[in-house]
């Protein structure tokens, strides 16, 4: 079951289905729900890898990875082995942190890639670009 805790009738009905489960001895998993990114922000993710990887010369897949292998946040360790982060499971916060590193991560490499509010005033140029290029990505 899921309950939004920032409404009060909601949080009524959690504590009933607590004092439920406790009478019961039951056994639960108990999962705080994460909120996940915006679609618009998952297509400006896109749009900063791609532009990215047109001017460095990559593919999609090899522009993302490269990028995570740079961006000390994007690597984590487990059983002594180093793994990437996959962007799927970044939430809003996580995301924006890791598009801020990547248009600054390509400013110092020269490139410079548009905020989202320049992104969305210049859209058709922009994709118009993109599109110039999507044979080589």
């Amino acid at each position: 079951m899921k309950f939004d805790l920032s409404i009060d009738s909601e949080m009524m009905r959690f504590k009933d289905r607590i004092k439920y489960l406790l009478a019961k001895s039951s056994k639960v998993d108990l999962t705080q729900l994460r909120e996940v990114r915006t679609i618009k922000q998952n297509s400006y993710l896109h749009v900063v890898i791609t532009l990215y990887a047109i001017e460095f010369g990559y593919t999609l897949n090899e522009a993302k990875t490269d990028l995570k292998r740079l961006c000390s946040f994007m690597i984590y360790e487990k059983n002594g082995s180093k793994y990437l982060k996959e962007s799927k499971k970044l939430n809003t916060k996580e995301l924006t942190t890791w598009i801020d590193w990547i248009r600054n991560y390509a400013s110092q490499n020269g490139l410079y890639i548009p905020d989202a509010e320049e992104y969305k005033l210049n859209k058709f140029s922009i994709d118009r670009d993109i599109e110039k290029c999507k044979q080589y990505l």
